[in-house]
């Protein structure tokens, strides 16, 4: 991300930040990566700090959705700073109902949207809005083992919202026709990630840095998170992974 926009993000609200994102977007074919034509949507942009970041290596127009005020107002003035108005844009939307056209992306990116909504039905909605051919990439929350102990669980997942393992991605993405290119485990980025929570972002938050006040809900939400990953063996059961994925043409 360039120097200019750094202020604007003192810390990430994903997992591995904009130089995950990056190395994704890096897995697609140069040529559509470089064509001005072409279109990228990022479900879950939070503040606009990827979204930005993926501006610097995409050519085309972005489009990134947030079902959150707060965070989509940040986003908007992150974008008009970085003077991208021309082709990035932030709304506020639902990742599981959108009003974009079917097929309107050649590129769709979904970060921590499985462990947000259910899955089977963001990506319906995600492979509604992507081309024939389209690339799909996401970086999400996993289960690292298929049995996973009830207060390591409670910590994560809730009635509505259940995480997948590295076996199950691979089964609901392949079930729905498409050819995974990559699928990795980036749990090394957990540990930088939760450490701003005790740091950077719990500073921040006391503060009461102006635009920054829900901060302190989440200080107060990743408290206990941290507390059972840290210390009490829920990093032998959380994990982070990636996933690149191609949607092949309709005969």
């Amino acid at each position: 991300m360039s120097a200019s926009a750094t202020p604007l993000f003192p810390f990430h609200l994903t997992p591995g930040g904009p130089k995950l994102s990056q190395t994704l977007l890096s897995e697609i074919p140069s040529d559509l990566r470089e064509n001005p034509e072409a279109s990228l949507l990022l479900m879950g942009c939070r503040l606009g700090e990827n979204l930005i970041a993926l501006s610097e290596h995409f050519t085309g127009r972005l489009i990134g959705i947030e079902e959150d005020t707060e965070s989509i107002f940040h986003a908007k003035m992150a974008i008009t700073e970085s003077a991208l108005e021309s082709r990035v844009s932030a709304r506020l939307m639902a990742p599981v109902q959108t009003n974009f056209r079917p097929g309107q992306f050649d590129v769709v990116m979904m970060e921590g949207i499985f462990s947000g909504y259910p899955p089977t039905r963001v990506l319906k909605e995600a492979l509604r809005v992507l081309q024939h051919p389209g690339w799909l990439l996401l970086s999400d929350s996993c289960w690292l083992e298929q049995q996973v102990p009830t207060y390591v669980r409670d910590v994560w997942e809730s009635r509505e919202h259940k995480l997948l393992t590295r076996e199950a991605l691979r089964t609901l993405l392949e079930e729905r026709g498409l050819e995974i290119i990559t699928l990795e485990d980036r749990s090394d980025v957990l540990e930088g990630f939760y450490h701003q929570f005790t740091g950077t972002v719990k500073g921040i938050a006391k503060s009461g840095f102006e635009g920054m006040k829900h901060l302190k809900g989440l200080v107060k939400h990743y408290k206990h998170e941290i507390d059972v990953y840290r210390k009490h063996g829920g990093d032998r059961y959380m994990g982070y992974m990636s996933a690149v994925a191609r949607r092949i043409a309709q005969e």
